[in-house]
């Protein structure tokens, strides 16, 4: 039996069908009546039991009519790709310069030793030669604390990817506040080209007031306006400007006020979360979307970041574009007291513990621990499920460890060369 995989989908425009495949990335279009009334009849059947005409033989030839070994060979094939991806997340310290109403982490200042650092950037050096691609993503804490530890290790990735050729890319999860125009491109000229920086809107210095008190959103927003004065054509960097939204959140006048300051620089996109309670005792105080009225505010918000153009950063829906990094299998973050996990949002679960940095023997693993979070089968209803590829039952291991539904937050896909 050849059947049409879930991830290929076909549309009639001018009078011809166009059959895409979100795998490939490949479209055919056809234009003859007699084609497309074959292929009609094919496609309301779901394929066909064998490759007899010239049609059926066309569509196999271009992968978009396959069979359940097909399938499975196409599938191991991304499984690959996920097999040659190292993502490695550093937080070089958990001390911070924020006092966010929402935030679940414990602000205990620490910052890695020189010991465990050295032991961190060891196995990078010895790692990396394996992969094709290899990630470096800055969390916190507030990472922008320890700009040197971040451009020295950068540097040290940069200079081993021009020796061996795997694809390098690099970002960081930063509040914004010290990432000043001087300091923006020490990191850019050392790799990192990609930064998601949370603005809350106009109650922004509500809800992520400095240390000191003191309202922030005015510092950052400078930081941004002076990058966005950099040419488009020499300085290719992404930014993500992240809105946590509570029930009352703004969503007309802050995004016409964000278009008026970046709507014609596509270097900068926004992406909408709710805010949620993953641990922290101020959270306790705050109305938060619940149930159903996560899903309706979201659309309402990025309903409204298309009507006015302003760029959205929701997922793509791409190849592995909806796995989180924690479902990758060579994937690991590495604490600032030396614990490494897979999940930046479950840090206090035991279970997130899938090793240690020892200062004498260096990074430990733990192999079974590691693999509960990215082994994971697909269910019979995955294969019917357009988003299968996206997807492979991996979008948010931590939920699905703990029974529930959800989706990664942090990961961005365009971090990733992802390419099959």
């Amino acid at each position: 039996m050849y059947f049409f995989p879930s991830y290929v989908a076909w549309r009639e425009e001018g009078g011809a069908i166009l059959v895409t495949s979100r795998l490939r990335a490949n479209t055919v279009k056809l234009t003859d009546p007699q084609v497309q009334e074959e292929f009609r009849a094919m496609a309301a059947c779901g394929g066909c039991d064998a490759l007899r005409t010239e049609l059926a033989q066309f569509l196999h030839g271009q992968l978009l009519l396959i069979n359940r070994q097909e399938l499975d060979a196409e599938l191991r094939e991304l499984k690959d790709v996920m097999e040659q991806t190292l993502l490695v997340t550093i937080m070089p310290t958990e001390a911070c310069n924020f006092r966010c109403t929402y935030c679940y982490e414990d602000h205990v200042p620490r910052t890695l030793r020189r010991r465990t650092l050295d032991r961190i950037q060891e196995y990078i050096m010895q790692q990396s030669p394996k992969f094709r691609t290899v990630n470096i993503s800055w969390f916190g804490g507030e990472p922008t604390l320890c700009k040197d530890v971040v451009l020295e290790t950068a540097e040290m990735l940069q200079k081993l990817q021009q020796e061996c050729g795997f694809v390098y890319t690099s970002s960081m999860t930063t509040n914004g506040y010290l990432l000043s125009l001087p300091d923006f491109l020490l990191y850019y000229n050392a790799g990192i080209t990609s930064f998601q920086i949370t603005l809350d809107g106009f109650s922004h210095d509500k809800t992520r007031p400095h240390v000191s008190g003191d309202g922030t959103l005015q510092t950052i927003l400078a930081n941004l306006q002076a990058l966005s004065q950099l040419p488009k054509e020499e300085y290719r960097f992404q930014i993500t400007l992240r809105y946590n939204i509570l029930p009352d959140s703004a969503c007309d006048s802050w995004y016409d006020y964000l278009y008026t300051l970046f709507g014609q620089d596509n270097r900068f996109r926004v992406l909408v979360r709710a805010v949620g309670n993953w641990g922290g005792s101020s959270v306790d105080s705050l109305d938060l979307l619940q149930g159903d009225g996560i899903p309706s505010a979201l659309d309402r918000h990025t309903s409204y970041l298309k009507k006015i153009g302003l760029q959205s950063a929701e997922n793509s829906d791409g190849p592995l574009s909806m796995i989180c990094y924690a479902g990758f299998p060579h994937s690991m973050v590495f604490r600032a007291d030396g614990t490494i996990g897979k999940c930046t949002v479950a840090l206090y679960d035991p279970a997130n513990r899938i090793g240690y940095v020892d200062d004498t023997q260096g990074v430990l693993l733990d192999e079974d621990a590691n693999r509960r979070w990215y082994r994971a089968e697909l269910a019979p209803e995955c294969t019917a499920c357009k988003d299968m590829i996206s997807c492979l039952n991996l979008q948010c291991p931590n939920a699905r460890r703990l029974g529930a539904s959800g989706r990664c937050d942090r990961f961005t896909p365009s971090q990733i060369n992802m390419e099959v």
